[in-house]
């Protein structure tokens, strides 16, 4: 049975074998891949938008939405004025605006699929090779040239949706779902070959009555992550090693069971060895 303090000082011992700035490296450029970086926006409600709704009872209207322009922005609003209320330019307008929409969500989507999913997996086969030899950086990007570049993408994006189905059944679904599936990326790192079947039904198997300690484990982690916050609100990208680390020695905890249980044998989870030149 493994213990949150035991795999926690194997992960610090991976740093003292090997050292921690390449993991750190690994973790930082993932970030930005994955969108770890991203920034987020909000939209509040004023007394013009008060009086933009009330005047035009919530119609939006060409000639309304241009008022509700030259009330914002005095003169240049009212040649915005002007401009909107052609319908003709305030229909096409629209169109590009959606249309753009549409566009950066499918690019969004298809960097998710394509990129940051296989950089998620090579960073999985870093931290593994770590615990037990001296990594490259170049393994982040081991996916891509595994020889089942598709099928990882294919794994990764179904894992996703169906992550984002079970959560359409409330919230709880959608994170326990999450917790289940949650060593598929560590499967496909070890085996990129394997199937999607057998891979979802192993990570099934490997968390039967796990999920609340890796709930908890993850916990453990919010004290790290306020300390981080406090230094400069950056701090919590020198915590990310530490992080993936540690959960890498819970994959080997859970591969260990596997292996224990018989549900999985060595053409499934055939090891993490250092890469042949």
């Amino acid at each position: 049975m493994w213990t949150r303090a035991r795999i926690k000082e194997e992960a610090k011992n991976s740093f003292r074998r090997f050292g921690y700035w390449m993991p750190f490296l690994v973790t930082f450029i993932v970030g930005i891949i994955s969108g770890g970086m991203g920034i987020t926006g909000s939209t509040s409600t004023g007394s013009v938008t008060t009086e933009y709704t009330t005047e035009y009872h919530g119609e939006l209207t060409p000639a309304g939405f241009a008022h509700f322009l030259e009330e914002i922005f005095g003169e240049f609003g009212a040649q915005l004025e002007s401009f909107f209320s052609n319908p003709l330019i305030a229909m096409t307008t629209a169109f590009l605006v959606v249309l753009g929409f549409m566009v950066g969500l499918v690019i969004t989507f298809g960097w998710s699929a394509f990129v940051a999913g296989p950089v998620i997996v090579g960073k999985n086969r870093y931290f593994m090779e770590h615990r037990a030899f001296d990594s490259k950086f170049e393994r982040l990007f081991w996916s891509f040239r595994s020889g089942r570049y598709m099928n990882v993408v294919k794994i990764m994006f179904w894992r996703d949706v169906k992550i984002f189905l079970w959560s359409l059944l409330f919230v709880i679904p959608g994170i326990i779902k999450s917790y289940e599936y949650c060593m598929v990326p560590y499967i496909l790192a070890e085996n990129p070959r394997i199937s999607s079947e057998r891979a979802f039904e192993l990570s099934k198997l490997m968390t039967r009555g796990e999920k609340w300690k890796i709930f908890v484990l993850q916990l453990s982690f919010i004290g790290w992550y306020l300390i981080g916050a406090v230094c400069c609100c950056v701090g919590g990208v020198f915590v990310d090693p530490y992080f993936e680390a540690t959960f890498a020695e819970l994959y080997q905890v859970m591969r260990e069971k596997a292996h224990g249980l018989g549900f999985a044998d060595y053409n499934d989870l055939p090891g993490f060895f250092p890469e042949q030149k």
